[in-house]
C-alpha cells in the first residue's frame, strides 16, 4: 500500500484504528555519519569523475563503470546505515519503471524495433536515486560530496589549462594517452574528446584527459564553482575553476554560470564577497587576452544557424522530436520504443546524419511517450529538488542536465547529481513520522505552562 493510500486508509478508519498503530510508529536513527562513512563519500565522488571514460566492454559497446561503483557505493552505505529508502521517491520511481515498461511492452508487441539495453540502462542507472539520508546528516553527506568534487575538479582543470595552453604556444601536440593505456573496448565509445578548436586546427579543446569531452570539463568546472561558492571553498580557487571552464573552450558552461549566477543573486546573495568577484574579473580578462574568447564570441549566432552546436543541442532536437511525434500519433501515447531516437531521427550517432544532440526531455517523451515520459521526468525533478540541503546548486544542475547536455543515460553525470544533492534530501514520510513521535512525547500544554 503507498503512503498516500495508507494516509487515506487511516482517516476512513476513524480515532481508534490511529490509536492502535501508535506503536508501530518507531523511531528513526538520526545518527550523523562517522569520518569513514564521509570517506567513502569522498572517494566515491573523486573515483566517479576520474573514470568518467571508462567503461565495462558489454557486446560492442562500454557500460560506464560509474554503475558498479554506485551500486557498490549504496550497498556499503546501506550496510553502514547511512542510507535508506526514500518511500516517496522509491513509489514515484516504481510507478515510472511499471509505466515505461508497459510503453515498451506495446512497442515489442506491436514488433516494432526498441533497444532493451536502453530501458534496462534507463531502469538500473536510476534505482540508486530512491535512496538518500535526509536531515542534518544528509547534508554533511553532500558536503563531504561536494568538497571532493570541488578538489577534484580544481585538479582537472589545472591539467586542462596546461593541455590546451601548451598547445597554443606550440610545445605540446594533443595526444590521447588514456587510450593509449586502457584496454581497447574499455573505452565508453560516442563521445567526440578529441575536438578541434576549429575547421583545420590542430588545436583541441582541452578535456583534462579523462573527461568524455571538452563540454563536461566546462559544465563540470562550471558546477564546481557554484559548489564551492556555496560550501566556501576559497576564491583562488573559483579562479583556477574558471579557467578550467575557458580551457574547454566551449559555451555549455559559461551558460551554466550564467544561470547559476542569476540564481545566486536571487535566491542567496549573501554568499557573494568582494573577493568573488574580483576572482571573476580577473578570469574574464585572462580569457579576452586569449584566443577563447575570440571562439566563444563567434558562437553567438549559433541558435539561428543549422549545423552550428548550439542549434544541434537546442533547436534541432526539439524540431525533430516534434516531427517524429506528429508522424505518428500513437507516439504520444507509447512512444516509438526505448533507444529509437537517433534511429528513427536525424543523428549522426551512427555516422551520415546531420549532428543532432537529444537532450533528457526530447529523448524521454519521444521514445516512451508523454505520460510515461512525464512520469519519469517528475521523479527526476521530485529527487533533485526535495528537501535538497545546499542551496542554488540542485536547480543548476537541472537546468545542466535537462538542457545543456544529453544525461539521460550517462551514470557519470546522475550519480553526481544525486551525490550533490537528492542523496542528502527527501524523507518526507520519515519525517512526518519523527514529528508525530515529538507531539506524542511532549507534555501537554497545561502542564509545560506550569512548569
Amino acid at each position: 500500500m503507498s503512503a498516500t493510500a495508507a494516509a487515506l486508509a487511516r482517516i476512513a478508519r476513524g480515532p481508534a484504528a490511529r490509536h492502535e498503530e501508535v506503536p508501530h510508529l518507531h523511531p528513526v536513527d538520526e545518527v550523523r555519519p562517522s569520518r569513514t562513512d564521509l570517506r567513502i563519500v569522498s572517494v566515491f565522488t573523486v573515483l566517479l569523475v576520474l573514470t568518467n571514460r571508462i567503461g565495462v566492454p558489454a557486446g560492442e559497446t562500454a557500460i560506464s563503470v560509474g554503475i558498479p561503483l554506485a551500486y557498490a557505493f549504496s550497498a556499503v552505505m546501506l550496510y553502514r546505515g547511512v542510507l535508506r529508502v526514500d518511500r516517496l521517491r522509491g513509489e514515484l520511481y516504481l510507478l515510472a519503471v511499471g509505466a515505461t515498461l508497459a510503453t515498451t511492452a506495446y512497442v515489442a508487441i506491436s514488433g516494432r524495433d526498441f533497444s532493451m539495453t536502453s530501458y534496462l540502462l534507463l531502469v538500473v542507472v536510476y534505482l540508486p536515486w530512491i535512496l538518500s539520508s535526509g536531515g542534518r546528516a544528509g547534508r554533511d553527506v553532500v558536503v563531504a560530496a561536494g568538497r571532493a568534487f570541488v578538489g577534484t575538479m580544481l585538479v582537472l582543470s589545472v591539467v586542462g589549462v596546461l593541455q590546451f595552453t601548451s598547445q597554443v604556444v606550440g610545445v605540446w601536440s594533443f595526444t590521447d594517452y588514456l587510450s593509449d593505456w586502457v584496454p581497447t573496448g574499455w573505452i565508453v565509445p560516442f563521445y567526440n574528446f578529441d575536438n578541434p578548436l576549429g575547421y583545420d586546427n590542430p588545436v583541441r579543446k582541452a578535456n583534462a584527459f579523462v573527461l568524455l569531452e571538452p563540454s563536461f570539463l566546462s559544465q563540470y568546472a562550471a558546477l564546481a564553482v557554484l559548489v564551492g561558492l556555496v560550501i566556501g571553498v576559497r576564491a583562488w580557487k573559483q579562479a583556477v575553476l574558471l579557467a578550467g571552464v575557458a580551457s574547454a573552450v566551449s559555451g555549455t558552461g559559461v551558460l551554466l554560470l550564467a544561470v547559476g549566477g542569476l540564481l545566486v543573486v536571487a535566491r542567496a546573495p549573501k554568499l557573494v564577497r568582494p573577493s568573488h568577484l574580483v576572482a571573476g574579473a580577473v578570469g574574464v580578462l585572462v580569457v579576452f587576452a586569449t584566443p577563447v574568447a575570440d571562439t566563444l564570441l563567434s558562437r553567438r549566432g549559433e541558435l539561428s544557424e543549422p549545423g552550428s552546436s548550439g542549434y544541434a543541442r537546442f533547436v534541432s532536437p526539439y524540431q525533430e522530436v516534434l516531427k517524429g511525434l506528429a508522424e505518428e500519433t500513437q507516439r504520444n501515447i507509447v512512444g516509438a520504443g526505448a533507444g529509437m531516437t537517433e534511429r528513427l531521427l536525424a543523428s549522426n550517432r551512427y555516422g551520415g546524419g546531420d549532428d543532432v544532440l537529444y537532450g533528457v526531455i526530447p529523448k524521454l517523451f519521444f521514445e516512451y511517450g508523454l505520460v510515461a515520459g512525464g512520469l519519469v521526468l517528475l521523479f527526476l525533478v521530485l529527487a533533485v529538488l526535495d528537501r535538497a540541503p545546499l542551496p542554488v546548486v540542485p536547480v543548476a544542475m537541472l537546468f545542466m542536465v535537462l538542457v545543456l547536455s544529453g544525461a539521460l543515460l550517462q551514470p557519470q553525470t546522475a550519480y553526481l547529481v544525486w551525490l550533490l544533492s537528492s542523496i542528502g534530501g527527501g524523507d518526507v514520510v520519515r519525517r512526518v513520522v519523527l514529528r508525530r513521535q515529538e507531539a506524542r512525547s511532549a507534555p501537554p500544554a497545561e502542564l509545560a505552562s506550569s512548569s
